[in-house]
Formats: structure tokens, C-alpha cells, sequence
């Protein structure tokens, strides 16, 4: 035996504050496809419907309707922090290149050069790019 579907249906004050979101101008596609997804959800759209329609999953309508029923509008419609990948040059890295920057250059050579000052960083255990070297060089000049 199926399940009856039961209605999404949206408070009026989100509903208004969904229409003012989309009226208003500058949001993010992205906010923009969760916004109408709500919306059409609230017309009575089904999930294949309102995917065909976004070019969104039908995974992405039911998190975003299960959302906003356990944690609000503002929760359905933001998106999480994304915290990316954690930074290879750490403030001490910048810090060891600057010192060897600001050192003596090696012999038989007149300055340092970012080859030179990465050779030194592999002796110290140090394992990063020439060019994330220059831009720490960069940052300090």
C-alpha cells in the first residue's frame, strides 16, 4: 500500500520573505534554485517536477523541504560554512622564508632567488611549491 503525499506548505511570512528574496536583486543562483524550490514545493510541485524545472536533484528538494521543517527558513535556504583545504604555507613556513630571504645568499650567488630559497625550505623539511614561495615573498614585500 503507498503512502498519501502530504502538502508542503510555507508559512505566510516565509512566503513573503522567499517572493522578496527573489525580487530583491543580488543572491547567489545557487540561494536563488533553494528559494524556488521551496516555493514550487509550496505550489505543489513534486520533487521530479521541481528538478526537471531547477536543474536541481530530487535529493536536494527533499533535504531542502526536511530542512526547513526541522531547522527553519533561514537554515533551508543559507548554505554551510565550507572550510577548504587547510593552508600549506602556515605563518611560521612564512615566517622561515622571510628569514631566509633576508640572510645572506648563499655563496655564488648575488641574491636570493625563489629556486634558491625553496632548496633551503626541502633542507629544513619544508615541502611547498616555488610559487607559493613568491607569493609569501610577495605578502612580506
Amino acid at each position: 500500500m503507498s503512502r498519501i503525499a502530504t502538502p508542503f506548505v510555507l508559512s505566510e511570512a516565509d512566503l513573503a520573505a522567499l517572493d522578496q528574496l527573489v525580487t530583491k536583486g543580488k543572491t547567489s543562483v545557487r540561494k536563488l534554485n533553494r528559494v524556488r524550490a521551496l516555493q514550487f514545493s509550496h505550489q505543489g510541485y513534486r520533487p521530479e517536477q521541481i528538478k526537471n524545472l531547477l536543474g536541481i536533484s530530487v535529493a536536494t528538494v527533499y533535504n531542502l523541504r526536511k530542512r526547513y521543517q526541522q531547522e527553519g527558513l533561514q537554515r533551508a535556504i543559507d548554505e554551510k560554512d565550507r572550510p577548504g583545504q587547510p593552508r600549506k604555507v602556515t605563518p611560521q613556513v612564512e615566517a622561515e622564508i622571510t628569514a631566509i630571504a633576508c640572510s645572506e645568499a648563499p655563496d655564488g650567488s648575488v641574491r636570493w632567488t625563489v629556486g634558491l630559497i625553496n632548496e633551503r625550505l626541502i633542507k629544513l623539511d619544508i615541502h611547498i611549491h616555488d610559487e607559493s614561495v613568491r607569493l609569501a615573498l610577495k605578502k612580506v614585500a
